[in-house]
């Protein structure tokens, strides 16, 4: 390769990794990969992992796998006014009961046959304290709970079941777990992960009856990271129907979180207000006290479209992402009934304590083209001393916050003209100055040469290293030229280029580069908090 200006004519190339992007020059032999498919699941395997890909607020669920989601307005007048139980909550769950009937004469087909539960510590039980024997298609884990004490059974959020095996005329199709990967892309846009499972083990709700002989059955309770992202999607479900109840929203999605959780709705051009708080929890309140029960049922695609023939988000879900033939799930507590893979809680009463937290306006699938929705922020616990002790760190964090400090002493600044971009302040930027000559320092110390990048790319080199596959929804993107350019999300594509410009031999390794280039990303609105979450940053990269 002859100096001068090098490009994909003179036989360079980025490939994209499971993890990096690699260079490829003229006669030096990189290793291939190849993207692992996944294996099909042996029989004796659980159906479905439960894993959800992590992500922070959201998880855009238009990133899936699969195809995408209907986007752009098709809210419509599905919302007109505000409205105190609408009709269609009594449609809705008339649809649901013929639905059940189906599903319980199925059930009626199922041979009950005895099973036996292994505990972590080895004792295997096969009788509850009566000495009725465990059947498959009856028995629950908090039947098996309740045989070692109540105390137990009435404690435990969720069980973690791994199966030896499923009973013969088990059905992971007709149970609604086959493919269902992408509805948790497209019902999860949190910034917490889904319940984790090993390969073989899997989250059971404590109400569902158990389908096979169990090598291992946990009891997982509240403070468990498990239990607390059941916990709080359960409660998520207490707040969408405390919101149909109140103002007759079109929910879309409600994940949990981190700390709480959240639903969106589509309200039409209405908007929650900080009053709207005390109504929800009130209803909330209500559902807490009736005990609602959790339960579980398995829909085919073309019932789902019935049962959620009100609400356009939820039809456009089951549209794209349950392919024609397959099943999936729906919970049912109180007349709220909702596409979800579960588990819950066996009740509405488990929860103790509820407040609203804030509230926020966002956009369907996260387009601004879409649909806009209103999402509001909740946060429960089993113990009220438990709300009191968080309301209590909350405001003790209100204090430290560095968006209230950095505003006291004149450090930072923001501004809606440019909403998630810092203005430094003489102040600040000496702070900031600091901080660069610190760091400079020690990348001498440690053999890092700096660089200095543009600020701009043509999206080609995005689509060479792999990052417009899977980023380019979070770049900010624009024409030049009849050409699609991007601002750089972050440095390292550059640093390949740079790389790339001369005849490297492997004695001139390990080369190390720094830079300070100014980084852009096109963060969700709702996301954006001060210095730790931008669209405009600088970092060591």
């Amino acid at each position: 390769m002859g100096k001068g200006k090098k490009g994909a004519d003179d036989g360079i190339n980025l490939n994209a990794t499971a993890k990096f992007a690699v260079l490829d020059l003229a006669g030096v032999a990189q290793p291939s990969f190849q993207a692992k498919q996944p294996a099909a699941a042996p029989a004796l395997e659980k159906p479905s992992s439960g894993k959800s890909k992590d992500g922070q607020q959201g998880r855009r669920t238009l990133a899936g796998s699969g195809p995408k989601i209907e986007g752009a307005k098709i809210g419509g007048e599905s919302f007109t006014a505000r409205e105190k139980n609408p009709e269609w909550l009594k449609q809705r769950g008339a649809t649901y009961a013929r639905v059940k009937e189906r599903r319980e004469a199925e059930l009626k087909e199922k041979k009950p046959v005895p099973i036996s539960v292994t505990m972590p510590d080895g004792k295997v039980l096969s009788q509850d304290k009566k000495g009725n024997e465990y059947m498959a298609w009856q028995t629950t884990p908090y039947d098996v709970a309740a045989t070692i004490s109540n105390g137990l059974a009435d404690a435990s959020v969720v069980a973690r079941v791994t199966y030896a095996s499923f009973v013969e005329d088990y059905s992971a199709f007709e149970d609604g777990m086959e493919g269902q990967e992408a509805m948790d892309e497209a019902m999860a846009d949190g910034e917490e992960e889904g319940p984790q499972s090993s390969d073989k083990s899997m989250l059971w709700d404590m109400t569902r009856a158990l389908v096979g002989p169990v090598d291992k059955m946990e009891f997982v309770k509240f403070g468990d990271k498990d239990a607390n992202t059941v916990f709080w999607h359960s409660s998520a479900h207490m707040m969408g129907e405390a919101m149909e109840h109140v103002f007759g929203s079109k929910l879309t999605i409600g994940p949990p979180l981190a700390s709480g959780f959240y639903y969106d709705s589509y309200m039409g051009a209405d908007a929650l207000r900080e009053d709207d708080y005390k109504v929800v929890e009130q209803e909330i309140n209500k559902i807490i006290k009736q005990k609602q029960k959790f339960e579980r049922m398995v829909i085919t695609k073309e019932e789902g479209l019935e049962l959620f023939a009100d609400n356009p988000f939820k039809l456009s879900i089951i549209s794209t992402k349950v392919p024609d033939g397959a099943r999936t799930s729906v919970y049912k507590s109180g007349d709220l009934i909702d596409l979800c893979r579960g588990p819950h809680l066996p009740h509405t009463g488990k929860v103790k304590a509820f407040a609203a937290t804030k509230h926020s306006a966002t956009n369907w699938l996260g387009d601004t083209n879409n649909d806009s929705l209103q999402r509001m922020y909740g946060i429960t616990f089993p113990d009220k001393k438990m709300l009191k002790d968080w309301k209590e760190k909350q405001e003790k964090a209100k204090e430290r916050d560095h968006r209230r400090i950095a505003a006291k002493q004149e450090l930072i600044m923001f501004h809606e003209l440019s909403p998630g971009s810092a203005f430094w302040l003489p102040h600040g930027t000496r702070i900031y100055n600091k901080l660069v000559q610190f760091i400079r320092t020690h990348l001498r110390e440690r053999g890092y040469d700096e660089l200095v990048t543009p600020n701009i790319f043509n999206l080609d080199l995005w689509h060479k290293s792999g990052h417009a596959m899977h980023y380019k929804d979070n770049m900010f993107c624009f024409d030049v030229e009849g050409q699609e350019f991007a601002m750089k999300p972050m440095n390292c594509p550059g640093h390949c280029l740079c790389f790339a410009g001369a005849i490297r031999s492997y004695r001139d390794l390990p080369i190390r580069y720094a830079d300070f280039g100014v980084l852009h990303r096109n963060e969700l609105s709702g996301a954006l908090t001060g210095l730790t979450r931008g669209r405009r940053f600088q970092q060591d990269d």
